[in-house]
């Protein structure tokens, strides 16, 4: 006879969320959202900001995010935690979206002191600098989290930077046309082309995720 359930017991992620924030190296991210805090608030001071300079330190803050975001998804305890009955896929895809939100808040405060910085009358589409930044971020978290599912080591995390490098060199090469700038004609049109990107990182989060036992 099996024996009963336990009513309210926790469940395994909330049982895991204590030890892995404090198991995560925020130092990366910390430091990170600090610069383009910093950048935001400094950058021309005692001016108002020019659109194509905010939406480029939107742009900047993005690809910085995503790719101190990715030392987030180093277990150094992975083999530790193998045997646990916590499978790896719960950890890795908690450790995303712990990071995930705080580099999403750190973007997000340094996007409001772009906002309030901005000329009078400025347009600068945030909808589509989010997007940019979400595409951005997934991509250097999907790339750190190819790499760290082979080499547990720090060292894959620079992955996402490589990932992000590869992104950047690849649509200038195709002319730049990926990055408008905030008065240009096709804006929407463009990114609708980033919104149709998204689910890509997510598709390969998924996949490096997954429970290799």
């Amino acid at each position: 006879m099996s024996a009963p359930s336990r009513p309210g017991r926790p469940a395994p992620a909330l049982l895991l969320l204590r030890p892995l924030i404090r198991a995560i190296d925020w130092r990366p991210l910390t430091l990170a959202v600090a610069a383009m805090i910093a950048l935001a608030v400094l950058i021309e001071p005692g001016d108002h900001v020019d659109p194509r300079l905010g939406l480029l330190l939107l742009r900047l803050g993005a690809l910085l995010l995503g790719v101190a975001a990715a030392f987030a998804l180093v277990d150094p305890a992975s083999a530790a935690t193998g045997a646990t009955p916590v499978p790896r896929p719960l950890r890795q895809w908690i450790r995303t979206l712990l990071t995930g939100l705080a580099a999403g808040v750190g973007w997000g405060v340094g996007c409001l002191v772009v906002a309030v910085r901005l000329e009078p009358g400025a347009v600068l589409h945030f909808t589509g600098a989010v997007i940019e930044a979400a595409v951005a971020a997934l991509i250097a978290l999907a790339g750190a989290a190819v790499a760290v599912r082979r080499h547990p080591g720090r060292q894959a995390a620079l992955a996402g930077a490589v990932t992000v490098l590869i992104l950047y060199i690849g649509t200038q090469i195709l002319g730049g046309g990926a990055w408008p700038e905030p008065y240009a004609a096709d804006w929407h049109e463009i990114h609708r082309w980033w919104l149709a990107a998204l689910p890509i990182p997510l598709l390969v989060l998924a996949a490096a995720h997954r429970d290799p036992r």
